[in-house]
């Protein structure tokens, strides 16, 4: 019996150690991990029986093995090891993964960003386009455009007279005949004062010759006029005629004023009419009409038009002319104005594709227009009243920034990239179309990064100035 539990121990035995040479990933398993090291206990338990009727000297003894069948307990070693490994595999890959992040994270806060700020260079662009415009649909080379009907304003205006004169007082003037009875000549000196019947004394201004008279019958006496003046200044003077009438200074001599004196004025002031006079009424009287003349005209366009500013002739008149005495005078205003009315819209693109056209020609693709072109209307002139056609002087004012390509902008941080600032800086100025750069981000000791996803380019665009 004790051969028989023998052989039954040795058997359990060849039985485990069969499964661990066919499974040695188990063994390995086990011997890895003393920590979680298996053991397998056996219980063998010694049962005493009773006697039986025929007895024996022979004590027989009869044992039940309690342990786990082999058979059942390799699968669950199999399981637990594969288990073991498949976490420990996913815990080496998950702190790899981890690993890489944190070296990640930790590249990217130690690497410095840097900021490139470019400032662009400006330009400012102003031209005068002459934009023909004619009615019909616009074509390449013109704009659809109208003339308005003739429009004829008149105004009058009545204004004092600004200019302030002073006369003195002023002699009056005439001439005296003097009559010689005598058949010899006589003369009389200039200077020869003469008082006539109001008291008025005349002074002659020359020698008078008077010649002698003539024996005839009855006989004819000789005679000679000369000018003369009044002594005193003064409307008093203005004597009439033969107010002198009496003999005088030699023997058969008479003399006589035969026609009234003229000239004689007292001293004052007055008022006269100035060109500057005549001047502001023509331009107040022009501005009223303008206006007039503009709402008048404004009716006769559409929503989509705009109204040039109307081309007008003047014609002006006054009663009084510069340097005339007055202290009032009439101004007279008449003005007929011709008017073009374009499309609003039209001119504008049309101003806007002169300017770039321009703009192209004198610096290059790389700038472009930035904000709305200004566009102003100077003058429009009729250029063939037949057809309706209307030339418009136009002032295009525009400004232009430079652009960069993305292209440009990529070459820009390869070129700066591992540079110090200065290099870097002195670079960015030297670049077409740069006007001035900044760099953030780095000391002034350090290097812009190698790697040129690091640099990080921004376009400032300055507000617009006139």
């Amino acid at each position: 019996m004790a051969d028989q539990l023998q052989d039954d121990i040795n058997t359990i035995l060849r039985r485990f150690g069969d499964h661990y040479s066919d499974h040695p990933e188990d063994a390995e398993t086990l011997e890895s991990e003393p920590e979680s090291e298996i053991s397998e206990t056996i219980h063998v338990y010694f049962v005493r029986e009773p006697a039986f009727e025929e007895t024996s000297d022979e004590q027989v003894v009869e044992s039940t093995l309690s342990i786990p069948e082999p058979v059942k307990q390799a699968p669950q070693l199999k399981q637990r090891s594969s288990s073991s490994l498949a976490r420990v595999t996913a815990g080496v890959g998950i702190a790899l993964l981890l690993a890489a992040i944190a070296f990640q994270v930790l590249l990217a806060y130690l690497t410095p960003t840097v900021t490139i700020t470019l400032v662009p260079a400006a330009r400012h662009l102003t031209i005068t386009a002459m934009i023909t415009a004619k009615p019909g649909p616009p074509g390449a080379g013109h704009l659809q455009g109208r003339l308005l009907s003739p429009l004829t304003l008149t105004q009058t205006k009545t204004v004092p007279a600004t200019g302030k004169g002073h006369q003195d007082a002023q002699y009056a003037m005439g001439t005296i005949t003097f009559y010689n009875g005598l058949f010899s000549s006589q003369t009389v000196s200039s200077g020869t004062s003469l008082t006539g019947t109001d008291g008025i004394q005349v002074v002659i201004d020359q020698v008078a010759v008077i010649p002698a008279a003539l024996a005839t019958s009855p006989p004819t006496y000789g005679q000679v006029t000369v000018p003369a003046h009044v002594v005193e200044p003064g409307s008093q003077g203005n004597v009439s005629a033969r107010d002198i009438n009496q003999a005088c200074c030699l023997p058969s001599v008479l003399a006589q004023n035969t026609i009234a004196f003229q000239g004689g004025q007292n001293a004052r002031d007055f008022t006269y009419v100035t060109r500057a006079d005549i001047d502001t009424v023509v331009t107040n009287l022009t501005a009223a009409l303008s206006q007039s003349e503009h709402a008048a005209l404004a009716v006769q366009i559409s929503r989509s038009e705009a109204l040039a500013t109307p081309t007008c002739t003047p014609t002006v008149t006054a009663d009084h002319r510069p340097g005339e005495e007055a202290t009032a005078m009439n101004v007279t205003v008449s003005e007929r104005c011709t008017a073009i009315a374009y499309n609003s819209a039209a001119l504008q693109a049309t101003a806007t594709r002169l300017l770039t056209l321009k703009a192209q020609q004198q610096f290059g693709a790389h700038y472009s227009l930035i904000g709305t072109v200004q566009v102003s209307v100077l003058h429009a002139t009729i250029t063939n009243q037949r057809q309706e056609m209307a030339s418009i002087a136009t002032s295009v004012i525009g400004r232009l920034l430079y652009q960069f390509s993305p292209i440009e902008l990529q070459q820009i941080k390869q070129r700066i990239a591992g540079k110090a600032p200065q290099q870097a800086r002195h670079f960015l100025l030297n670049v077409p179309g740069v006007a001035r750069a900044t760099i953030e981000g780095i000391e002034a000791n350090q290097r812009l990064p190698k790697d040129s996803t690091r640099i990080y380019i921004t376009t400032l665009y300055m507000a617009f100035s006139s």
